[in-house]
């Protein structure tokens, strides 16, 4: 018996109601929910949205029953993983990548003293870094810190103020994280949520690298962990009790030749870059030839955009006009002949928004002006025929429990890893800077994510995605 028919059949017992009851007041067949009581059966999510209003359950039940419906639907190893992308992408989707400047300091702190606990400890190395970062233009930190200590704000806060500085990290992994590719863990995940904003934020200027090692290891010196900036090195303490700020220069040329010993052995675990031909080169090059998943706020419209719309809409103020032409034609072309393998996610907002000004949101307006509204029509109506006949998968999300970061569009390959790409919304714009993730057991994670969106709660099912293109579409001249 799995926990969700166990829940069930207590909610049953619990209300003293016969099923045939049960079946009459919430419109569910009484040999449907006999099965799902048998696991012989799984409810459609309709049907458990109709029991858990009968059973009038409070928040607490109410999403209980719920967790252990998707547990039952798809298994515990692939609901935790989908929670984790879930949890991910509405975290990213809170980030405000607009920051006030950071206080000025203007002397740096005594080197050689002890800092005692978590908060002097984080205070204390946000002002070495803004000292140092006004103090030494393009300076250079190498970071390995521990799990516990995150500083991704106080990296984004200086970025998006306009300090020019690099940061490597070793990220540290379990020795557990190659052992079993294909499944990422809900706190590399986790992580990768801290790394995704400093990618945007520095555009190319933080370097993630991963590091396994085995904690029993780690654990051989106190002050295992540590920061080195152009003037000091920190060094802190696993648990963050105490850290200390020491401004030897041997020392620190010690500690910075040997962090660039370990990065020769270490992977990259994102790579970025912000050139706008090398990203056009990289939309081709992470687009599978077979299938297209991509996430992003409006529908995805690429196997739409023919060879006259982008002589119609395409300007090159800057570039050659045949280069980008072709590049752009590739891209486009490979889309266009997928066939059956087409996955587009996106929310109504970004739907809504396209209608009425026609920006494509993952283009600079610079190249791609507004589209008008017959192509906008058009194209949209040609979703809707592909949507309704099967040709294409197209998803809306539920707002209440899956939001999209506006400011990004992420592809999914099983070949060519995980791709992601800055849209308008963003602060610097599109094409300000792409993220490639190879990492086969993120890369496995977030395509199964995808995939097993159809059918969840997270999005609506086909039906309801249809009446809300055709009355967006009705909108349109």
């Amino acid at each position: 018996m799995s926990k969700f028919s166990n829940y069930l059949k207590n909610l049953i017992e619990s209300s003293g109601e016969s099923i045939a009851f049960i079946s009459r007041k919430s419109n569910i067949e009484r040999t449907s929910i006999h099965k799902a009581l048998t696991d012989e059966r799984i409810l459609p999510y309709s049907s458990v949205q109709a029991l858990a209003q009968h059973f009038k359950l409070p928040l607490d039940e109410r999403q209980e029953f719920f967790r252990l419906y998707d547990i039952q639907l798809q298994g515990e190893e692939a609901y935790e993983n989908r929670q984790s992308v879930c949890d991910f992408l509405n975290s990213l989707s809170t980030i405000d990548f607009k920051m006030p400047a950071p206080p000025k300091v203007s002397t740096f702190p005594d080197s050689d003293q002890f800092i005692r606990g978590e908060y002097a400890i984080h205070s204390l190395i946000r002002s070495i870094l803004i000292y140092e970062s006004s103090h030494n233009p393009n300076a250079q930190f190498q970071l390995f810190l521990p799990p516990r200590l995150n500083l991704t704000m106080e990296l984004m806060e200086l970025w998006l103020n306009n300090r020019t500085f690099s940061v490597n990290e070793l990220l540290y992994f379990q020795a557990s994280y190659h052992a079993r590719p294909s499944v990422a863990s809900h706190e590399d995940i986790k992580r990768l949520g801290a790394v995704i904003p400093l990618c945007l934020a520095s555009r190319g200027n933080y370097k993630p690298y991963a590091f396994t090692f085995t904690s029993q290891a780690l654990m051989i010196y106190p002050l295992n962990h540590y920061i080195i900036t152009p003037q000091c090195l920190i060094l802190i303490a696993d648990d963050l009790s105490v850290a200390q700020v020491i401004k030897n220069e041997q020392l620190i040329f010690y500690y910075r030749n040997y962090f660039l010993s370990l990065l020769q052995n270490c992977e990259l675990w994102v790579q970025c870059s912000s050139n706008i031909l090398d990203v056009l080169q990289e939309y081709i090059t992470g687009t599978g030839p077979d299938y297209l998943q991509i996430l992003m706020s409006q529908p995805c419209p690429s196997r739409y955009i023919t060879p006259d719309l982008i002589k119609k809409y395409m300007k090159t103020p800057d570039l050659p006009y045949d280069t980008m032409f072709q590049l752009v034609e590739r891209h486009f072309s490979v889309l266009r002949d997928i066939q059956n393998n087409y996955l587009t996610i996106f929310t109504e907002q970004g739907l809504a928004d396209f209608v009425k000004n026609g920006v494509l949101q993952d283009l600079p307006p610079t190249y791609v002006p507004p589209l008008e509204s017959s192509d906008i029509k058009l194209i949209l109506t040609k979703l809707y025929n592909e949507l309704e006949n099967g040709t294409i998968i197209c998803l809306i999300v539920r707002p209440t429990i899956l939001q999209i970061p506006d400011y990004l569009s992420i592809y999914t390959n099983s070949q060519t890893g995980l791709h992601m790409y800055t849209t308008n919304s963003f602060v610097f714009g599109a094409y300000a800077c792409d993220i490639h993730i190879s990492d086969t057991s993120l890369c496995k994670t977030f395509s199964d994510f995808f995939l097993g969106l159809p059918g969840s709660p997270m999005v609506y099912p086909k039906e309801e995605t249809l009446l809300l293109l055709r009355q967006y579409i009705l909108q349109l001249p």
